[in-house]
């Protein structure tokens, strides 16, 4: 059977017929009038939905035939909104009574009713009156004769996100040295500030430029930060992740967030005064940002740098400290590194090209006109056919015109051929893209179940719905349709952004096919017709009041709001919301209430996010009338939680049976029944500050796999603790479906520690995160199916490592070590020990107790050191035998220097960096000196922070 989906050509037909389709079972009931006008609808809009494909199949449709499927679309999505508001009635009479008093007054009394029935048939009889007009203006003005696209191409659905390197330093090495140079050049004191701008098209690549630059310099520099400023900038954001970059500590009790622009202004310059810095600020659409920033670099004579980037021209010139030299106008790929970078992303190497390929490549190529993101797209479009026939490179060489010129319509024309050429199930998920800001780091989890809740996602196969919307999210990666943002130890893609140009195709398919409104200001509020399907308010664009009364809402099904206005929509318009994001930025001045008790009205309600920096929430009162809620996510900061004795949540969130993901702050205290909400899968943050009853409900969560518990409380007693960790066994013996767990916890062994033999859940687990542990708990030797692990610990002894070594699913290891090394830990080569371990990091004081012994991790490929550069002369050195650590292909450091000498810190960083180069392979080293303590040693020896002239310390705030 089809996926019956939500598309963005198709609007909601695709899930609609399957619900057209589940009412003409027996459980609905219906008079055999309404049967016939269902079975009527369902065979005319089956009729439409295959016209619909074959429009979006289409690249350039007639204009009538895009009126005609922009009706049929907007017309599926108010049947959809119909059929699933009379669903949802009818699972409210046949539920128990709880919280839906309210609702069932409004739903026509019982459904069981000959009134009710009769209501319905004649509310189906309106709908199939208007499904046969709009079928009937297709006759009466024959729209029949819509061609579909001859493109076969066969879609292979990539289940991992194997995202290609494409551009690796294609066409990038010359620019970059070249750049480097002069950023060197004479003409400049070298010891004088220097800003180097870059300018060019969007696509060309200014930013993998910079930051290949920035990679290449950091480590030569006191202070690093690379910061996006985008066409909307804020400013206040951008000044505070540059001090965050650089390594700045505000004092004790301050809150950063409530910083003005003066006041960032003068800590960004006092922290930079007398430290060499590099600073990227990429993207910069207008000089007046520009000179706001610049305000905040200080022209002191210590050979700092900046690089900026630009598509403007003025801008760049405004940039530069120089306005000739210092700009360096980006340059299309040539010919060569064109085709260089096409062929290595399809065929994996660049003279892998069929014979009978070549010449149509040769033509593709050219069309790029020399544009890595063009070029990366088109490739990545034909790499994901699972044939390389000729015809399907022909048509995308016609598809593509006669000229290719760098411009933002011809860089839409190719980004629109890729996203043509998207499956069905690909083009709503990349539509709704479209709510999230530009350069907003999107969460694979998040989007997932946003997905879902969409309709995006067919639920009646055997996979989770969530699984598969992570595979779309791969898909999408491999396509290059999507940028990596953060990727995981195993390489997995864990978030994404996309790229501007990527961006204002979204944005230009919504419009056209009324799939996202954006808001972004006042302006953006005035001239909307249609009926609004998704909502969002980017930045600090303004709800106004008027806007909202003179647009229809009713029938959103996504409403998202960023910035840090204080004011919420009007719940109550979005009757038939699924998807509600509200994220807060900042409040100014005093915190303001963010009242959400009105959500309760929103039953189709499936998706809630709530994130709320310096503000205080008020949560729905009556949630358990949420009956159709999967996601309830609340994250509010910890800073403001700490000033209230614990965040509850409404009794009646117990009766959710429907909820999936339940994640909460910290301080949250749960009511008793949470045993009742079977359906979970997720709990983040449970605290074992609820009830004893709360606690042994876990055990009846049988269908939970990732766990997250901890402890916001009063100090508790020994009983407390001998009670707490009775209970949690007794509970983990239940939970057989448990696969990542997290314990935070201090000491997390009054707990886990004594447990043997450890819970048979244990077995089973692939993923623990656990503190506070004296040592390495003897039971993780019974792990045998963990592949990700971190502990901290009070201290590691070599039977520890010992212990660690004989996982055989070991991938990912983290340890995090308090106390001050009394010895030195062999890390032992051997058959079967850690066998298949290829990510190992290291937090402590002193590495110098670490001996590596040859053979030792025979598949590491990372190694990642945090350590302190305070006391490096009398007890610093790196650890043993780096060299015996084959697979090596990284190795990174973080100093911390907060206290330290600055010759200390200097001398940590030349022998780790021998130390790296001393290794056969000659891994890359990627070591950074940082102004702040990378790791605090419970056993410290009292010593004051190192104090000379040119301390590290000096003027760290």
């Amino acid at each position: 059977m089809e996926a019956a989906v939500v598309s963005a050509s198709h609007g909601a037909m695709g899930s609609l017929l399957g619900k057209l389709g589940e009412l003409l079972t027996a459980k609905y009931k219906l008079l055999k009038e309404a049967k016939g006008q269902i079975m009527f609808l369902k065979a005319e809009l089956e009729t439409m939905y295959v016209f619909l494909k074959k429009i979006s199949d289409t690249e350039e449709p007639d204009e009538q035939d895009k009126h005609w499927a922009k009706e049929v679309r907007e017309l599926s999505y108010d049947i959809d909104d119909s059929v699933s508001e009379f669903m949802l009635r009818v699972e409210c009479d046949s539920s128990k009574p709880h919280g839906f008093k309210g609702f069932i007054v409004r739903s026509m009394k019982l459904m069981t009713t000959v009134n009710t029935r009769h209501e319905i048939a004649k509310e189906f009889e309106g709908l199939k009156n208007r499904v046969k007009e709009v079928s009937e203006r297709r006759t009466r003005y024959k729209m029949d004769d819509v061609a579909p696209k001859s493109n076969n191409t066969a879609i292979d659905l990539r289940l991992l996100a194997l995202h290609a390197e494409t551009a690796s330093l294609v066409g990038v090495t010359g620019p970059r040295d070249q750049l480097i140079q002069l950023m060197d050049a004479e003409g400049v004191s070298a010891h004088q500030l220097k800003v180097l701008s870059i300018v060019g098209f969007g696509g060309l690549g200014k930013t993998t430029l910079a930051n290949e630059i920035y990679r290449k310099l950091e480590e030569k520099f006191q202070c690093q930060a690379f910061v996006s400023v985008s066409q909307k900038p804020n400013i206040r954001k951008i000044l505070r992740t540059i001090l965050s970059q650089v390594g700045f500590v505000p004092p004790k009790d301050t809150n950063i967030e409530m910083w003005e622009e003066p006041e960032l202004i003068s800590s960004v310059k006092k922290f930079l005064l007398d430290k060499r810095y590099l600073i990227v600020i990429d993207d910069i659409w207008d000089a007046s940002a520009w000179y706001v920033i610049r305000c905040a670099l200080p022209e002191s004579m210590n050979g700092s740098r900046v690089i900026t980037t630009t598509r403007i021209e003025a801008v760049a010139r405004a940039c530069s400290t120089n306005h000739i030299e210092c700009v360096y106008k980006m340059k299309a790929l040539s010919d060569q590194d064109s085709k260089r970078l096409f062929f290595k992303r399809i065929f994996g190497l660049e003279d892998a090209c069929p014979s009978y390929l070549k010449e149509v490549s040769g033509e593709i190529v050219k069309k790029c006109g020399g544009l890595p993101l063009a070029i990366i797209t088109i490739s990545s479009l034909l790499a994901n056919q699972s044939n390389k026939l000729k015809e399907n490179w022909d048509y995308v060489r016609n598809s593509l015109g006669s000229n290719f010129e760098p411009s933002l319509e011809g860089m839409r024309q190719i980004l629109s051929l890729s996203y043509t050429n998207l499956p069905y199930h690909l083009k709503a998920c990349m539509l709704y893209l479209g709510i999230y800001p530009e350069d907003y780091t999107i969460n694979k989890n998040d989007l997932a179940r946003q997905w879902v809740a969409e309709g995006f996602i067919y639920k009646a196969s055997a996979t989770d719905p969530e699984d598969i919307a992570k595979n779309y999210f791969n898909d999408l990666v491999n396509r290059s349709m999507i940028q990596p943002a953060d990727t995981d130890y195993n390489g997995e893609v864990i978030s994404c952004k996309v790229h501007d140009m990527v961006l204002d195709l979204i944005l230009h398919k919504s419009r056209e096919e009324n799939f996202v409104t954006v808001i972004d200001d006042i302006q953006d509020m005035t001239g909307h017709k249609d009926k609004i399907r998704r909502l969002s308010f980017n930045q600090d664009s303004v709800i106004d009041s008027r806007f909202m009364g003179s647009v229809q809402l009713s029938q959103t099904r996504t409403l998202a709001r960023f910035g840090s206005s204080s004011r919420l929509p009007p719940f109550l318009q979005f009757k038939h919301l699924r998807v509600l994001i509200i994220e807060t930025s900042r409040a100014i001045g005093p915190s303001p209430l963010l009242d959400f008790d009105r959500i309760c009205h929103l039953f189709q309600l499936r998706c809630l996010k709530i994130v709320a920096e310096d503000y205080d929430a008020v949560l729905p009162s009556k949630i358990g009338d949420l009956q159709q809620l999967e996601t309830f996510e609340v994250q509010l900061d910890y800073k403001f939680l700490q000033g209230r004795k614990s965040l509850k949540l409404p009794s009646d969130i117990v009766h959710l049976s429907r909820l999936l993901h339940l994640i909460v702050p910290v301080r949250t205290i749960l009511p008793d029944g949470i045993g009742n909400m079977r359906s979970l899968h997720t709990v983040h943050r449970f605290n074992l500050a609820n009830s004893l009853h709360s606690i042994k409900s876990l055990r009846e969560l049988t269908n939970l796999t990732d766990l997250e518990i901890g402890f916001a409380g009063s100090i508790i007693d020994h009983e407390v603790v001998e009670r707490g960790r009775e209970v949690l066994h007794i509970c983990f013996e239940k939970l057989c479906n448990l696969k990542y767990l997290k314990v935070n916890i201090f000491p997390s062994e009054a707990y886990l520690d004594a447990f043997s033999p450890i819970p048979a859940s244990f077995r089973h687990l692939q993923r623990f995160h656990g503190s506070s542990f004296s040592r390495v708990p003897g039971w993780i030797g019974e792990l045998h199916s963990i592949y990700d692990l971190v502990l901290t610990v009070q201290e590691v002894l070599e039977d520890d490592v010992g212990i660690l070594a004989q996982l055989p699913s070991l991938i990912h290891l983290i340890l995090h070590i308090r106390g001050a090394p009394k010895g030195k830990v062999l890390i032992r080569g051997g058959t079967g020990l850690f066998p298949v371990l290829k990510y190992f990091e290291a937090r402590c004081c002193r590495v110098s107790y670490l001996s590596f012994e040859a053979g030792a991790m025979p598949k590491l490929e990372r190694l990642v050191l945090c350590l302190n550069a305070h006391r490096w002369d009398r007890y610093g050195a790196p650890p043993a035998g780096i060299e015996h650590l084959s697979g090596l292909k990284e190795i990174c450091v973080d100093i911390g220097a907060l206290g330290a000498k600055k010759s200390n810190g200097s001398a940590a960083e030349s022998a780790l960096r021998n130390a790296a180069d001393m290794h056969p392979g000659r891994p890359v080293a990627n070591i950074r000196i940082n102004n702040f303590q990378c790791w605090a040693c419970d056993t410290m020896d009292d010593e004051p922070c190192e104090k000379d002239e040119e301390g590290w310390n000096s003027s760290s705030t």
